[in-house]
């Protein structure tokens, strides 16, 4: 068995109010927790580990653009009680790069404001 997750990251990730995201400005997904090192996102398809993306981040009044490479791409079977068929769905976990003293200011500003932890 791996290490646990937590032990992995350099940066704690902190759950907040899920946020929209999109990337190539057309598939979206939601952004489930974030940390100035990366974030966890669920998305209806399957992402290439290894893959270098741009997440676009919608926050209050703002749109933040995060260069992000996956780490991990993991599908589980999401299915509603009274639902005859599942679907499938992505955890992928980003790993962020190149962040400008900007964007990490802005992702700072994300977790203090909107973070329940």
């Amino acid at each position: 068995m791996g290490a646990p997750e937590t032990e992995r990251r350099r940066t704690e990730r902190v759950s907040f109010e899920p946020l929209r995201v999109r990337v190539r400005g057309t598939r979206e997904g939601i952004l489930v927790d974030l940390s100035e090192g990366g974030a966890l996102v669920l998305w209806q398809a399957a992402m290439p580990v290894g893959e270098t993306i741009t997440l676009q981040v919608e926050w209050r009044d703002q749109v933040l653009l995060v260069s992000g490479r996956v780490k991990r791409c993991l599908a589980h079977q999401v299915q509603l009680p009274s639902a005859t068929l599942a679907r499938t769905q992505y955890d992928v976990a980003l790993e962020f790069f190149d962040l400008s003293a900007e964007t990490a200011a802005a992702i700072r500003r994300i977790l203090e404001t909107d973070s329940s932890c």
